[in-house]
């Protein structure tokens, strides 16, 4: 009932006056329906000899988009936008998950599925042309979850885009990672940190063996 959209940023004040239903029904099913799309890639025989080890990559990569969502919604502790609309039923508005904003976890979440997908194909197929489609695909689903948040009025235009510049750099950049020679060398892996009371990331390294 204190909330007073003035106290916003007056970019994102303006999504304070946006609520829909419909909108937030359409980005759950690009959420859920981007979970399983890497399965798509054990269609490619090239990958799919690799299943188990791709499959234990994707699991990290979203683990790790997991972590950071999880750490960054219980620090800032950020109200969304419907929260401030007074349109909106108050026992929705005061809901405890309205106070999960920031970032915004649905497009971060479609960004790393569809980016990881990109990337490992293309890893797989060095001599594709015209991947740029690939990611551009990528692109236009994380967008399009991205604007269905904002008109949901589920997450200001910060949220939104901070999650879909931290989902696709992490569906990129842990398979990219996994690849690098100089990490194979020193048999150094990376994974988040998912022991009690654990954040952040951990440091794993292999001696001896192969």
């Amino acid at each position: 009932m204190a909330l007073d959209k003035n106290d916003l940023n007056s970019f994102d004040r303006p999504i304070t006056n946006n609520y829909s239903t419909k909108a937030k029904a359409a980005s759950d099913k690009f959420f859920y329906g981007s979970m399983p799309l890497p399965l798509l890639l054990l269609f490619d025989k090239k990958i799919r000899k690799d299943g188990l080890r791709i499959g234990l990559l994707f699991l990290e990569t979203m683990g790790t988009t997991g972590a950071i969502y999880t750490i960054s919604a219980m620090s800032a502790n950020r109200f969304r936008p419907y929260a401030y609309n007074t349109d909106v039923p108050l026992e929705i508005r005061s809901r405890g998950g309205a106070k999960n904003s920031f970032f915004a976890g649905h497009p971060a979440v479609v960004g790393t599925a569809t980016f990881f997908m990109a990337k490992v194909y293309a890893d797989y197929h060095p001599e594709m042309k015209h991947k740029w489609i690939l990611y551009t695909i990528a692109g236009a689903a994380t967008a399009t979850t991205g604007y269905l948040r904002l008109k949901a009025g589920q997450h200001f235009k910060t949220d939104v885009l901070t999650g879909i510049i931290i989902g696709p750099l992490v569906g990129v950049l842990v398979p990219h990672l996994h690849k690098n020679k100089s990490l194979v060398a020193t048999r150094l892996s990376l994974a988040p940190n998912f022991q009690q009371g654990g954040t952040g990331f951990a440091a794993f390294y292999k001696l001896g063996g192969k």
